[in-house]
């Protein structure tokens, strides 16, 4: 999981935030390192797609216990969801997301939350087709002399 989610992070660099790519993959990286225990702490879930017995394609790490943080009320999050380049537009990232909806919907979660880089227009086009709706905006300006 480590090493796939390493593998999909410069897909999700917003181009608003110029910096170069090694120093991002730096803090992304370290900040990986310290994901699986959050993830066992946390309680989330892992759903691990395969293409190939024991080659994963994709994941997606789903956090039950979230609170929509305006009203406060019981939510699934997706903290994260990678699909290799190569299995991309093979439906992996649609099964990923409705086995985390099933497990939502079987746990009595009512909201499935996430949030998703603007450009990236692939993730976008499939968060909507699985009926996902805008909710808020996170914007960014860029503060340059």
């Amino acid at each position: 999981m480590y090493e796939l989610a390493k593998k999909v992070i410069p897909v999700n660099i917003s181009p608003w935030r110029q910096q170069p790519m090694e120093e991002t993959m730096k803090y992304r990286i370290k900040m990986l390192k310290n994901f699986w225990t959050w993830i066992q702490q946390s309680n989330s879930k892992v759903f691990i797609a395969e293409m190939d017995p024991g080659k994963p394609a994709g994941f997606l790490v789903l956090y039950p216990d979230a609170q929509e943080e305006l009203t406060g009320l019981h939510q699934g999050w997706v903290m994260d969801i990678a699909v290799l380049e190569e299995y991309r537009n093979h439906g992996i990232g649609k099964v990923l997301m409705e086995e985390a909806e099933a497990y939502c919907r079987e746990k009595g979660i009512q909201y499935l939350g996430l949030a998703v880089s603007s450009h990236n227009v692939q993730a976008l086009r499939l968060y909507q087709n699985l009926g996902f709706a805008e909710e808020r905006k996170l914007m960014v300006k860029v503060l340059k002399d």
